[in-house]
């Protein structure tokens, strides 16, 4: 502001112009007046400032009146600085994923027209997104009561003037994402022989892990993992690894943690020659969400394009949405849920690596892209389950190849899912796999599975003849099941099982025989029913023990046979196989709890358990061609003997068997009726 005053010079020109009108004896100092007013912009000051008007009180009243002014300056207001902004290109980068603009604003205070370096106060980015006609604004939180370090707010909205900016009025969603900055920990772990990535070396190899201590403890947790390498055929003494820091360039954007792993077996702290070499980097910060957070249209996608961690649980559930990208979002503390999204096309989220509950994709009409995670770049932990489920355009699963569940496994009703690619992270399952009505699939992806603690499932998928892609599998605590798949002809996929629960074999209208399980020592029970082609049974050339074993309704079955080292067995039932004639594969069984055979209309004699000793109940029903029992060793029934309605079975040969081996209370332990009761015995 310019001021200039001049009183005391009016006051002598009025003086010297005014003698005669005024007594100059009577004048003092105190007679000299000023008034200060506001002078509106104008010809006098171009942006306003204060009008000084100055003269004699010559009536002494103490205010200078208009008719007392005798001189008036100006005192103008310098120019106010306008408000510029200035649009510059953004790259994909920490601020924006996809790339975008930053808009910078401030005060031109050099009056130049133009918004310099220095003359910035504020940036927003307006970001790229994966939507049509949706914004994202983001800008930086200092520390304060919304993030405690500092971090990044998102707003989204629809662009509704179509401007290519987003302005306040058009807001609709507002999301925190904090820093979250964390000491950078490491560790070698080794990986087994024949595991991916290092399934081509049988001395398996070591995979570096790094991430932040998001929680303090000072131990590199599952969650924390930001960054893998893998180091085939070595072991952990053959590796130094150290860190390092890294500036703001193309592999951290915003800077952050170089950790280096190098061969250096001579311990002399330099990488040996022709040596193995890898880094990885930890990029700060993390940007943390805390919460929940549903995703009901495209605005709340966009929204959350700038977190990376989500202390919470992820539901997308959107009728209207058709691309889902998350470019950004590397860490769910809590399940992944994409439900009922009937116009969804994609869904992307390349960086992630944890989930910490549950991950599933069901019943999404149009879904034909799925990416979790980069593989083999990345791996993705998911503590419990993956479902993909009722996805009926998805043809592959080559996007979920970096997935490895923890506990189960469930694809169902994906029926365009043809190749389905592998899963090769997938070794251990703590609960169970479910494979099951897809109408082209014709094998499964988890080629490195090889054992499931609870049951297997592979039912209704006509397009698949084998189990394919189990071929490592090497025990299921709970159930095998192969049931109703139309054209599966072939068991070899599962030639390295030892060990089940239970194998349930049924309903598979191609299956000839059941050889394949070359490898099957045990299993609880196995039950084989409703095969309509299957001829052979057994084949088992390792199986030693059964809980049970069941061969019912299968109408081309003739013999079973290849059972060379089964010994134990509790109960062995036999019903319904019209056509067969041998029972020869349980020629080793000497006791059982039950021996139940019925309605086996082909079958003469039991003469395939001729080293059968000691049984608790004997139970022979419904053999039409049954004329005598071969059962030679036979020696203790305990509790049951019941042979009722084998027409050719003569009735004296079944009241000898009982009064030699029957051990219990004869009037209500045997039954004995409608068999041969004309015909004579020796």
């Amino acid at each position: 502001m310019r001021r200039m005053w001049g009183t005391w010079g009016a006051m002598l020109a009025l003086l010297a112009s005014g003698c005669d009108a005024i007594d100059l004896s009577s004048i003092t100092q105190r007679d000299a007046k000023t008034r200060v007013r506001p002078e509106p912009p104008g010809g006098h000051c171009e942006f306003g400032g204060d009008r000084v008007d100055s003269g004699l009180d010559r009536d002494r009243d103490g205010e200078l009146d208009d008719s007392e002014v005798t001189d008036t300056e100006y005192v103008c207001d310098d120019p106010t600085p306008k408000v510029r902004t200035r649009i510059q290109a953004e790259p994909h980068g920490a601020n924006c994923a996809l790339g975008g603009q930053a808009v910078q604003s401030g005060l031109d205070r050099n009056f130049n027209g133009q918004l310099e370096d220095g003359e910035v106060t504020l940036t927003d980015f307006v970001c790229a997104t994966s939507v049509t006609n949706v914004l994202l604004r983001t800008r930086q939180v200092t520390p304060g009561e919304k993030c405690a370090l500092g971090g990044q707010v998102s707003h989204a909205g629809h662009d509704a003037n179509g401007n290519g900016l987003l302005e306040d009025e058009e807001i609709s969603q507002e999301v925190y994402a904090c820093d979250d900055p964390a000491p950078v920990l490491s560790r070698l772990r080794t990986l087994p022989p024949f595991t991916a990535p290092c399934d081509g070396d049988d001395q398996g190899g070591l995979v570096l892990e790094a991430g932040g201590d998001q929680n303090g403890d000072a131990v590199l947790s599952a969650s924390e993992v930001e960054a893998t390498a893998y180091a085939c055929g070595l072991e952990p003494s053959d590796l130094k690894v150290y860190h390092d820091g890294e500036g703001p360039g193309p592999d951290c954007a915003r800077g952050g943690i170089r950790v280096d792993a190098i061969q250096d077996r001579d311990r002399d702290g330099d990488l040996d020659p022709h040596g193995f070499a890898t880094a990885v980097f930890v990029c700060q910060t993390a940007r943390v969400h805390d919460g929940d957070f549903t995703v009901t249209g495209p605005v709340d996608l966009v929204a959350l394009e700038g977190v990376t961690h989500l202390r919470g649980e992820l539901i997308i559930s959107a009728p209207t949405l058709t691309d889902a990208v998350l470019p950004s979002l590397a860490v769910i503390n809590k399940s992944l849920t994409v439900r009922g999204n009937a116009s969804l096309r994609r869904l992307s989220m390349p960086a992630l690596r944890f989930v910490g509950g549950s991950a599933e994709v069901t019943s999404n009409a149009r879904l034909d892209v799925l990416t979790l995670g980069t593989a083999p770049d990345t791996m993705v932990q998911v503590q419990r389950s993956l479902l993909v489920e009722d996805n009926p355009m998805l043809p592959t699963l080559e996007g979920l190849a970096a997935v490895q569940p923890a506990d189960s496994i469930s694809l169902r009703a994906n029926n365009a899912l043809v190749e389905p690619g592998l899963l090769p992270y997938v070794h251990v399952l703590k609960g169970s796999l479910t494979i099951e009505d897809h109408l082209r699939m014709d094998r499964t992806p988890f080629i490195q599975l090889t054992q499931v603690h609870g049951n297997v499932r592979i039912a209704n998928n006509p397009a698949m003849g084998g189990p394919f892609g189990l071929e490592q599998l090497t025990s299921v605590d709970g159930g095998l099941e192969l049931r109703d798949n139309a054209l599966l002809e072939r068991l070899h996929p599962l030639a390295r099982l030892t060990s089940v629960g239970e194998l349930f074999i049924s309903g598979n209208p191609r299956l000839t025989d059941t050889t394949g399980l070359e490898q099957l020592a045990s299993a609880g029970r196995i039950h084989i029913q409703g095969n309509k082609e299957l001829v052979s049974v057994g084949d088992m050339p390792a199986l030693a023990q059964a809980g049970a074993f069941s061969v019912k309704f299968n109408e081309k079955l003739q013999r079973v046979r290849g059972l060379p080292l089964l010994r134990t067995t509790d109960t062995l039932s036999v019903v319904g196989n019209p056509l067969l004639t041998s029972l020869e594969g349980f020629q080793r069984l000497t006791r059982l709890t039950t021996l139940e055979v019925l309605g086996n209309a082909a079958l003469t004699n039991l003469g395939g358990l001729a080293t059968l000793r000691e049984l608790d109940v004997l139970s022979l029903q419904g053999n039409a061609a049954l004329t005598g029992f071969g059962l030679t060793e036979l020696a203790r029934v305990s509790l049951a003997f019941v042979v009722v309605d084998n027409p050719k079975l003569p009735t004296c040969l079944a009241t000898a068997l009982a009064g030699d081996v029957f051990m219990g209370e004869p009037l209500s332990g045997i039954n004995i009726g409608q068999n041969d009761n004309a015909a004579t015995c020796p």
